[in-house]
């Protein structure tokens, strides 16, 4: 598996879904394919941290060092709104500006107008020092944990495609770092997706379009020249296998429904300046 390999010390990993939620359990003096891992329904945040608390227990841990935390909240009626929708858009473009694309930066202490923010302050409360990145972040970073992606991003740009149960999410990056998204949801028709993706690729596709078809919206903008539209594709999440023949079926972890705890371990060790 191409992941961080080792921790110095314990680390809490929560990737909290609209259905269900993925625990890790980092642990120093284990292999990473041996990390405990847990996998329940994502009932409620408390339900959450009380399933990560008896994780813990299990191996003697009252708080880990540092928890991570991703997510995309629950599908509350605010966030289906049309407004809803726009606003988190318009967040992410507020994100790719202050971190120039940077993924390692869009892990934060607080997370204040993001759907995450509630599971983040609650296992801050319960465990203490805690860091966050929306859902698509994590899933990127995932993406990044992989030396093949990563070199074929210095020379020419790729695609990043995320399915999961409920959303289909689609990045596009250039030497590591972030250009452009596309978020709609996994009820979309496999060829009116192969269509958005290919207009998007082209810095075609209107935010608005996107929005009309039920979903969250994209981000195009100054996509470089030299990235030549951005052929190169890797799929992951639970969903790829629908999306067979359109990229590369991959999994960092080998196991979906964990690789976006184990691409926010990836972020930590960007963050401090090791390669993961």
């Amino acid at each position: 598996m191409e992941i961080i390999r080792e921790v110095a010390s314990p680390v809490l990993v929560i990737d909290g879904g609209p259905h269900s939620a993925a625990l890790l359990l980092a642990l120093p003096d284990m292999d990473a394919e041996s990390w405990p891992r847990r996998f329940v329904p994502a009932s409620s945040d408390e339900s959450i941290v009380e399933v990560a608390r008896s994780l813990l227990a299990e191996y003697g841990i009252e708080r880990p060092a540092l928890s991570l935390v991703c997510g995309m909240g629950r599908h509350s009626e605010e966030e289906l709104s049309a407004e809803g929708r726009a606003s988190r858009i318009t967040r992410w473009r507020e994100e790719l500006r202050q971190s120039s694309g940077a993924l390692e930066a869009c892990l934060h202490e607080t997370m204040p107008d993001w759907e995450i923010s509630p599971l983040l302050e609650a296992v801050k409360r319960a465990f203490g020092a805690a860091l966050a990145a929306d859902s698509g972040t994590a899933a990127v970073l995932a993406a990044l944990g992989m030396e093949a992606l990563r070199d074929r991003s210095w020379s020419e740009g790729v695609t990043v495609i995320f399915a999961d149960d409920v959303h289909t999410q689609a990045f596009v990056l250039f030497r590591e770092k972030l250009f452009g998204l596309y978020e709609n949801h996994a009820d979309l028709s496999r060829d009116a997706l192969l269509v958005h993706l290919k207009e998007f690729r082209l810095n075609w596709l209107p935010d608005e379009q996107v929005r009309a078809a039920g979903g969250h919206g994209c981000i195009c903008g100054d996509f470089p020249a030299e990235a030549e539209g951005f052929r190169p594709t890797w799929i992951l999440g639970s969903r790829r296998e629908e999306l067979k023949g359109a990229g590369r079926l991959v999994s960092l972890c080998g196991d979906a429904r964990f690789d976006r705890c184990f691409g926010m371990l990836c972020g930590l060790a960007r963050r401090s300046g090791v390669q993961a």
